[in-house]
Parts: structure tokens; C-alpha cells; sequence
């Protein structure tokens, strides 16, 4: 039991590094599959010491955020996106990429012979995946009949591939979850 013998402190300080590495995996996801589909880099910033965190957009001289401006921050996007696929893609960039990152991490971890930190790792992805879908997510969007994150912005996209995606990323979770413990 290497992780008890680690004590509170260090062990609260692992969880914090850990949730913090996976939204900068996430968000930097995000830019990347948005710099593929037609987003020039310059004209997108991170923004990692904000609640919630978002990659921002260059619109003219000001910079958009989704929180405060969806509709204005979707206009910037359509600009650039000419394809729903490339949409489609920059919403998803984020969760796949922060899945990969996971998946390897844990296994490298795992390989490394630390079991129990590998299954935590993976049991923090699954959890925050459910807290941003079923605690922040949906119940905005359902409030507001509108996008308010990643998987409400799939389904305004492309339903049917959300759906399928979403259950997919569910699944992988889950996965990694049995596959660490």
C-alpha cells in the first residue's frame, strides 16, 4: 500500500497535480485540434487560471470566452470551421485528448509497478469526466436551451455522433478504470 504509506499531505498534493495536468491535457486538446481545423494559433489563448478553463479566441482586438459570450465565441468558430467535422472536432479535442494522456500515463505507471496510483488516476478521469457532463454540462444546458460545454456543444453539432462519442468516452473510462484495479 505505497499510496498510504505517502501520508495526507503528499498524497493531496499528487491528486491536485493530477486533476490540474488532466485540464491543461484537456484544454490543450482543444487548441490543437482547433489550430488543425483552421484556428490560427495566434488567435487562440489558454486560459488556465480561470473557472471554468477555456481556450479563448481572438475576435479583432478583444478576446472572446465562452463563458461569458457563447454565442459571440460560436460566431468566432464558425468563421473558421467550414466543416462540421472540424467543429465536431475541436469540441471533442479536449476529452480524446485527455483520454490518450490517461491511457498513458496510467499504463506507463503501471508498467513502472505502481498499480494503485495508476487505478486513482484513472478513477480521477472517470470522475471528473461525470462532473464536468453530469454536474456542470447538462444541467446548464438544459437550464439555459443552450451549449454550456464540451458534450451539450457535440450534440448542437452532430447529435447521433455525440451520442456515440459521449457513450465512447464513458466506456473508455470505465475501461481503464477495471483495466488499473
Amino acid at each position: 500500500m505505497m499510496w498510504l504509506r505517502m501520508g495526507p499531505l503528499l498524497l493531496s498534493i499528487l491528486i491536485l497535480v493530477w486533476v490540474f495536468m488532466l485540464i491543461v491535457v484537456h484544454e490543450t486538446g482543444h487548441f490543437i485540434l482547433g489550430w488543425v481545423g483552421g484556428l490560427p494559433a495566434r488567435d487562440m489563448k489558454l486560459r488556465l487560471i480561470t473557472f471554468p478553463q477555456h481556450v479563448a479566441l481572438r475576435d479583432g482586438a478583444e478576446w472572446v470566452s465562452p463563458i461569458r459570450d457563447i454565442r459571440r465565441y460560436v460566431a468566432v468558430t464558425r468563421r473558421h470551421f467550414h466543416t462540421r467535422a472540424a467543429a465536431f472536432a475541436w469540441v471533442a479535442g479536449g476529452m480524446m485528448l485527455e483520454l490518450l494522456w490517461t491511457g498513458a500515463v496510467c499504463g506507463a505507471v503501471l508498467f513502472a509497478g505502481y498499480r494503485p496510483i495508476a487505478f486513482w488516476f484513472a478513477v480521477i478521469s472517470l470522475g471528473m469526466y461525470a462532473i464536468n457532463v453530469g454536474l456542470m454540462d447538462l444541467p446548464w444546458a438544459l437550464r439555459y436551451r443552450m451549449a454550456a460545454g464540451d458534450t451539450s456543444g457535440l450534440w448542437e453539432i452532430a447529435p447521433l455522433p455525440a451520442v456515440i462519442f459521449s457513450l465512447a468516452m464513458v466506456a473508455s473510462r470505465i475501461l481503464l478504470v477495471v483495466g488499473c484495479a
